[in-house]
């Protein structure tokens, strides 16, 4: 009995997406979950040239009959739904029946597939069978797509770069594999193998395949229901984090989704103790009944609504807010008593109980208020609640924000060094290994001239792992492996184009806000001159690199009047 049925026009018009393939990624992910949708223990991906050769699908999947293999490319036509109801019953990942319509129309495509009777051998070009005939008997689909977009030349004109597809195959094919633990995934590009899963059906496991020892380390379980949903995966604690969130991966029903609300109410739950620049990695699984959730809003059915949000909302954030809390102690110290890396930090509201304590108009000191060669005359006196340093001169009280102050100071000593073209550099005594996921990977890699250009002597150093052997002598002495970690995660994050100057302006904020003096760091009095004397041979010594004052001053006169020493 046959599998496939073509849809009722009736049916048809209420989902039609309109679908379009617009990328190599885009046709991966049908294929795959295609595949999936199967019942595939083994799923391999094949690429040449990023897939702008070459895409193969292969499978061990249940296959198809012959007739169901050429009724596949027929429009509407699936095995997933039959019927209106159906739509509210929705378990496969593909339900549509436009995909193999929609790339058989702007490629060649071949299909080789045997269900265990039945072998079946086709080729189609631009939508229409060109050749048919008994294919292989190996139970499972091999599906081959070439010439893609051959016939939309504009599409073809408006792909990216052969690196940028391939980055976004390898991350779709990280959060697949990620969702489906119990199956195998291989991704291959030119030969070399870039992705493996063992279908161990170990969650864990996969995310320690996908990212490495580092990450995996550093992840805590979740679990939890009530009444509506259940969810379970792993959040990262405090130790690690990323730059975007990117790494935020959400699970419904084992199918990869995105939903804005979601992904606040994960960073909600890491507010105050994770800057808001940063984001945690989480692959997090949803199970719910199907009839709580709609995923035909979006033809790439990755967009999804809820019903009864509020209730997993409620069930995330507690869930993430009490594994921070049992798991991590450094969760209630950090919130209490360390100033984040967000830059909003103690001395801001301390600025505000100033000005209403002394209630005058303090003034940020400007280029005409100290004068750089000056700033001898201005001595330190000591420290005020652990944040702020206290000078004067003759007849001005300043307060200097020791934290601001020092970022100032770091910026523009990494600014200078990140700008000179003549390097130092520094071998290290143990070299560092820097271990990422696939896809970071190839991020980092893509632009490793850049980090040799800085001066790291760098090699690559088994499955996706760097080895750090020499560094700029500029790096900060005892924060070096910090501050290598931080710059290779900032150069990956340029994908397609490596901007110089931006990378300079971003990694000198970066590295001066973390080797930066924090709050309740006392220093001593020979710091106090040195930091002053520093600060004003800065260019710019009257704002951190935010834009926050580094310095307030309050005249005598201004003073004496509080203290009705003055009319």
């Amino acid at each position: 009995m046959n599998k496939i049925n073509v849809m009722s026009e009736n049916l048809a018009n209420k989902i039609a997406a309109g679908e379009v393939v617009e990328r190599i990624a885009n046709v991966i992910k049908e294929l795959v979950e295609n595949s999936i949708d199967a019942g595939s223990k083994n799923i391999k991906i094949e690429l040449t040239g990023a897939g702008s050769k070459l895409i193969k699908i292969v499978d061990d999947g249940c296959g198809m009959s012959r007739e169901d293999a050429k009724l596949c490319f027929q429009r509407h036509a699936t095995s997933k739904i039959k019927n209106e109801n159906d739509l509210y019953f929705i378990s496969s990942l593909g339900f549509r029946g436009e995909a193999l319509a929609a790339i058989s129309s702007v490629s060649k495509v071949i299909l080789d597939t045997y269900d265990g009777t039945e072998s079946t051998y086709l080729v189609l070009k631009n939508g229409k069978f060109i050749e048919e005939k008994t294919g292989s008997m190996r139970v499972g689909t091999i599906i081959e797509v070439s010439e893609l977009f051959y016939n939309t030349p504009a599409r073809l004109k408006f792909m990216k770069s052969e690196y940028s597809e391939l980055a976004l195959s390898v991350s779709f094919v990280e959060k697949i594999a990620l969702s489906h633990p119990d199956i195998s995934f291989t991704l291959i590009n030119d030969e070399k193998e870039l992705i493996h899963t063992t279908a161990s059906n170990d969650l864990y496991k996969t995310i320690h395949e996908i990212y490495g020892y580092t990450t995996s380390k550093n992840m805590i379980q979740i679990k939890g229901e009530n009444y509506d949903y259940e969810v379970n995966g792993y959040i990262s604690n405090l130790n690690i984090s990323k730059s975007n969130r990117n790494n935020m991966i959400t699970l419904v029903n084992g199918r990869v989704v995105s939903n804005k609300d979601i992904n606040r109410t994960i960073k909600d739950a890491y507010h105050t103790v994770l800057a808001e620049n940063k984001f945690p990695i989480v692959v997090i699984n949803i199970i719910t009944d199907p009839t709580l959730v709609d995923v035909n809003i979006h033809p790439t059915k990755q967009d999804i609504k809820f019903s009864k949000l509020d209730s997993l909302n409620e069930l995330l954030f507690d869930l993430i807010k009490s594994a921070l809390n049992e798991t991590d102690n450094t969760f209630k110290a950090y919130e209490q008593t360390t100033i984040s890396n967000n830059e909003v930090d103690v001395s801001e509201r301390k600025y505000e109980n100033i000005r209403m304590a002394f209630n005058t108009d303090e003034e940020i000191v400007k280029y005409e208020n100290v004068k750089k060669e000056d700033n001898m005359l201005i001595k330190p006196v000591g420290l005020a609640l652990g944040t702020y340093l206290i000078a004067q001169d003759e007849d001005v009280m300043y307060m200097i924000d020791i934290h601001a102050a020092n970022e100032r100071i770091n910026y523009e000593r990494y600014m200078d060094a990140l700008t000179k073209r003549d390097v130092y550099t520094t071998s290290m005594l143990f070299p560092i290994q820097l271990e990422y996921s696939k896809n970071e990977y190839m991020n980092i890699l893509h632009n490793i001239d850049e980090i040799r250009n800085l001066g790291f002597k760098v090699e690559e150093f088994g499955t996706n792992t760097f080895r750090v052997i020499e560094h700029p002598s500029w790096l900060k002495e005892g924060y070096e492996e910090e501050s290598i970690r931080r710059i290779f995660e900032l150069i990956g994050e340029f994908k397609d184009t490596f901007d110089r100057v931006k990378f300079n302006e971003k990694a000198a904020i970066r590295l001066a806000c973390k080797m930066s003096v924090k709050a309740n760091t006392s220093i001593t009095p020979l710091e106090q001159e040195e930091l002053l004397n520093r600060l004003f041979k800065c260019k710019f010594p009257y704002t951190c690199p935010h834009g926050r004052p580094t310095i307030i001053k309050y005249p005598i006169y201004e003073l004496e009047k509080l203290f009705k020493r003055v009319n």
